[in-house]
């Protein structure tokens, strides 16, 4: 009886959180976003639960999947709100862990592949420096890979720094 009465107890008792999505999962539904609207959908709605005490790195995907969505919209009050949200949540990702490659690697092909008259681009130049000597280090094979492919073909390294890297 006792047993039943502490089960029932912490049953009760527990605070239900919802799971957070699973890291595969989003990486997914990020790279489809790039040409789905239903997988950017998707990838905000799976990232719908995570919230300022969640994980660093899906905070920021989340602020990611707010900017990629804003592809797919057609009013600009609500693309610039989007704009500005995801903007906010990937430099509070960035300030929570900012030596997360990842995150770093995020903002930076955020801020290289949106119009500069959003003023997002303050600092292409720092992740760039800190991508190029950190890139070797991953242990994220696929990760290592997304990033070298990323640098280079990207406009904003020079041949030298290209020469550099090897895939």
């Amino acid at each position: 009886m006792k047993i039943a009465a502490l089960f029932l107890l912490l049953l009760f008792a527990t605070k239900a959180y919802p799971a957070e999505p699973e890291l595969r999962e989003v990486k997914r539904l990020f790279e489809a976003a790039v040409h789905s609207k239903a997988s950017a959908d998707q990838l905000l709605n799976l990232l719908s639960a995570v919230g300022p005490d969640s994980p660093p790195l899906l905070i920021c995907y989340k602020g990611a999947a707010e900017m990629m969505r804003c592809r797919y919209g057609l009013n600009p009050v609500n693309k610039f709100r989007r704009f500005k949200k995801g903007k906010n949540l990937i430099e509070e990702a960035v300030k929570k862990e900012p030596d997360h490659p990842e995150i770093r690697f995020l903002r930076f092909a955020i801020q290289t592949n949106i119009p500069a008259f959003l003023h997002y681009n303050d600092d292409i130049t720092k992740d760039k420096k800190y991508l190029l000597s950190r890139v070797k280090t991953i242990k994220d094979k696929k990760l290592k890979e997304s990033i070298l492919k990323y640098l280079t073909t990207s406009d904003y390294c020079s041949a030298e720094e290209k020469k550099g890297l090897t895939i």
